[in-house]
């Protein structure tokens, strides 16, 4: 192989991609310690805006409709977000809560060696890790528990909320 070959740069999803199973509940504080109505209420809140949403905005049966819808699920997005903010949902929780909740992830099955095949390649680079979940801190944090620093320091990491 020679050198002049091009890179392939890896954008991967979080949940279900490079986890197992979605970790939005990881996320979240247990119920009660916030002050905040039971996490399923808030999913409860989102499944209802989105099923209201898509009834109203019809089919997507074309690449423009399906765009058009993705932009327009911003308005959804941020509704739920400002109902998390209103009703506290993570009032209070740390950065060390979320590290401490980042160690139940599930990774996926064979994740780890794909990562490690990568970074002995001069061929592939894993670019970013894209995520519509809560926290860029807690999907950091379980990523540095099983790559360590140094993988964070070659990724960007993009998630709904930095600070969380």
């Amino acid at each position: 192989m020679t050198s002049s070959r091009r890179k392939l740069w890896i954008f991967t999803d979080w949940d279900e991609t490079i986890t197992s199973r979605d970790t939005l509940s990881l996320i979240a504080p247990p119920d009660g310690s916030t002050g905040a109505p039971p996490f399923r209420s808030f999913g409860e809140y989102y499944m209802t805006l989105m099923n209201d949403f898509e009834k109203k905005f019809g089919p997507r049966n074309t690449l423009e409709r399906q765009l058009e819808f993705l932009d327009q699920l911003k308005v959804v997005e941020k509704q739920s977000v400002k109902n998390v903010e209103r009703r506290g949902l993570f009032k209070g929780v740390t950065r060390e809560e979320l590290c401490l909740r980042a160690k139940g992830v599930p990774f996926r099955e064979g994740w780890k060696e794909f990562v490690e095949t990568v970074q002995r390649s001069e061929h592939a680079k894993i670019v970013a890790v894209v995520s519509v979940n809560w926290s860029a801190v807690f999907t950091e944090c379980a990523l540095k528990q099983l790559h360590g620093e140094e993988f964070l320091k070659q990724i960007e990491i993009r998630a709904n909320v930095r600070s969380v």
